[in-house]
């Protein structure tokens, strides 16, 4: 026995799909001359603080900004774009809380202390200027594409180390045009990867005619992971395409075929006794195996049969 439910049922549907990194290449070369002493793993994707490589054992950051960094951070400094990123990084990454960090432009007081407390979490040269060639600004997460430098090899200023890709996860699918009904730009839908088995939440970004009858749809991660693989994978898609509020919901296999082409809810009566209502079926949830019904004799919590 089951029990009739009322309210919001949401109607899906699913494909398979890939996921793949958009990359947009970045023009980028060393700022400082030295030796290579850490590179990074072709194919790697490096986020907000995390190093991209070293340069005589002196970690080069990546942050986060559109502005590229055209001087070293240091006291007494004249505001400007690079230094309000600065800010912003230091306090997304956690450094600049305990000091009354903010985002003004203006390198102060608490901006020294922040600097000292990213520095010595980095493993940069201890104090409070952050020097030119320490640290590097792009707008996301960045995908390693090539590695130009070998471990040991001496590299002068402006010689290039690492080649890097903006990687920006994006999801391609592919559905006949009858099956993208209802889906369209700005549709939620959710991403289930496999390896590591995850869910991640995405959202329609396009929607375009493509060969042989098919639709095209794009779907953009809302928050991917720091870790995301941006190397090809095939993923599954769920498409919420319809979401219907305060709507009566039963299992599909509580419906009972009539011999008028109709369908029947056998509700269960006290006393052991049954009978059967006559339905209107709607939107039907085949993912969770649900059905949107409607009917005069419709009640929340009515108790019916459902086939096991």
């Amino acid at each position: 026995m089951v029990h009739v439910r009322r309210g919001t049922l949401i109607v899906k549907v699913t494909a398979g799909a890939t996921l793949a990194g958009s990359v947009a290449p970045l023009a980028f070369a060393s700022q400082s001359a030295g030796v290579v002493t850490e590179l990074p793993t072709l194919g790697s994707t490096i986020s907000q603080g995390q190093v991209l490589y070293r340069l005589d054992n002196e970690p080069v950051v990546l942050l986060y900004g559109s502005t590229p960094v055209y001087r070293s951070f240091t006291p007494g400094m004249s505001p400007g774009p690079d230094v309000v990123e600065l800010e912003q990084d230091l306090i997304k990454l956690g450094y600049g809380q305990a000091y009354g960090l903010t985002a003004n432009g203006d390198f102060n007081f608490a901006d020294e202390q922040a600097v000292r407390a990213f520095n010595r979490a980095e493993g940069l040269p201890t104090g409070d200027t952050i020097s030119q060639g320490n640290v590097l600004f792009e707008p996301g997460p960045v995908f390693v594409s090539a590695v130009n430098a070998g471990l040991g090899q001496s590299v002068a200023a402006g010689g290039t180390v690492v080649t890097l890709d903006l990687g920006t996860p994006l999801v391609s699918v592919q559905l006949p045009s009858g099956q993208a009904a209802g889906i369209e730009p700005g549709t939620q839908a959710s991403v289930r990867l496999s390896a590591p088995s995850t869910v991640l939440a995405g959202k329609v970004t396009s929607v375009a005619a493509s060969t042989g009858g098919n639709v095209q749809i794009t779907v953009a991660l809302s928050n991917p992971p720091a870790n995301l693989p941006l190397t090809a994978q095939s993923v599954f898609v769920v498409f919420d395409v319809q979401v219907l509020r305060s709507a009566y919901i039963v299992p599909i296999a509580a419906l009972v075929a009539t011999i008028q082409g109709g369908y029947a809810l056998e509700e269960r009566l006290p006393g052991g006794r049954n009978r059967y209502i006559g339905v209107t079926v709607g939107a039907l949830d085949n993912l969770d195996a649900l059905a949107q019904v409607s009917g005069a004799s419709l009640y929340a919590g009515m108790p019916i049969e459902a086939a096991s």
